[in-house]
């Protein structure tokens, strides 16, 4: 009897202590309950994420380069754009490059690299990609045609520049879905070890902290060919090295820096 009471004083003493230390490996508080909350992505770049080089410099005389004919490679939309802002300025217009004095020319191409989605690399040219956004946004009911001109990019020009050079001409179009026109795939977006779940490149050996960003880099030629001052090139090298992919914004900073290069007398 007495050895009976003893094994259950035994086994209500285990069952108490294995109580006390289930109590003590509970989380106390509210803060150890409460989700983590994840840092939201950017969407968009900030001047600092974005490097210009530029080399040349364009001067553009009425008097001496007027009527000038102006086109920006592949895009009729950038064409219309920059034709009005010469317009604007006091240039003549013509219709052909024969029957001009001086012709203006924009040509240039967007290059995604890197990331997810852009591993095997994507190009094309700004002329092609900026139409077929234009073309995205209209089909998707985003914008009209009307206001196609009328949207606002957010992305802002100097004053000074502004004032001694030519008005953007990309500013208020519709391009923000560039990516989206360029065949972006979504589904992996923001993992780093992707091979698990689909991801073509396989395992990260190395530098995992850079595996999603995008080497997105925009290379854009402007060519003055005047009769009377020959010919003058400015060449424009922007890019960026982000995991936010946003090639819109870094062709609107290398416009912005080609325009800050065409002065107009």
């Amino acid at each position: 009897m007495k050895m009976t009471s003893i094994l259950f004083l035994i086994a209500a003493l285990l069952q108490t202590s294995a109580f006390a230390q289930a109590q003590q490996l509970e989380p106390a508080g509210p803060a150890a309950s409460e989700p983590a909350v994840a840092a939201a992505k950017k969407t968009t770049l900030e001047p600092a994420d974005v490097t210009t080089k530029a080399n040349g410099q364009i001067e553009l005389v009425v008097s001496r380069d007027s009527p000038i004919f102006a086109d920006f490679q592949g895009s009729p939309a950038l064409t219309q754009r920059l034709r009005e802002a010469l317009q604007a300025r006091g240039f003549e217009l013509a219709t052909d490059a024969a029957s001009a004095k001086s012709a203006l020319l924009f040509r240039g191409d967007i290059v995604l690299m890197g990331g997810p989605t852009f591993h095997k690399g994507v190009k094309a040219t700004i002329g092609a990609a900026t139409e077929k956004a234009l073309k995205l946004a209209r089909e998707n009911g985003q914008v009209t045609t009307a206001d196609v001109v009328q949207t606002t990019t957010g992305v802002a020009l100097g004053v000074a520049a502004f004032n001694a050079s030519l008005n953007n001409f990309t500013r208020g179009l519709a391009i923000s879905d560039i990516v989206n026109a360029l065949g972006e795939a979504t589904g992996v977006t923001g993992r780093l070890n992707t091979a698990f779940v689909g991801d073509p490149r396989g395992i990260c050996l190395s530098r995992c902290e850079d595996w999603n960003k995008v080497n997105q880099t925009v290379y854009l030629w402007v060519t003055l060919n005047s009769k009377a001052a020959g010919k003058k090139e400015v060449r424009i090298l922007s890019k960026a090295f982000s995991e936010t992919v946003a090639p819109d914004q870094v062709i609107i900073f290398g416009v912005d820096k080609a325009i800050e290069l065409i002065r107009i007398d």
